[in-house]
């Protein structure tokens, strides 16, 4: 019983173990591009969530500008300056991909 104990707990601790440095690992890897506007956004959007959150995700400007509004609507703080300059940095580090269709409205999801 002793053995299964043991071999329980170093299979918790490992996994646990290996977790952390897993993540520790990713974020070092996840990093927004530096550029204009980077600072801003950092200063900005982190009083609610990590400025990290937009990592992967790909908008047009237009769909920056209604993440940014929408962000304003529930309390972010800043100026329309501000503002401005975290569309622009999203818009040029996080460009819609090529490749990406238009989402459809319809419940069919087919367009016409």
């Amino acid at each position: 019983m002793l053995g299964l104990a043991i071999t329980r707990r170093t299979l918790i601790f490992g996994s646990l173990f290996l977790t952390s440095n897993l993540v520790f690992a990713g974020t070092n890897s996840l990093k927004l591009p530096d550029g204009p506007g980077k600072a801003t956004m950092e200063k900005i959007c982190s009083g609610c969530h990590a400025p990290e959150i937009v990592l992967g995700r790909h908008e047009t400007e237009d769909g920056w500008t209604q993440i940014v509004s929408d962000m304003v609507n529930k309390g972010a703080n800043g100026t329309d300056d501000e503002f401005n300059t975290i569309i622009d940095y999203l818009a040029k580090n996080f460009p819609a991909k090529a490749n990406s269709q238009p989402k459809s409205n319809d419940a069919g999801g087919k367009s016409q």
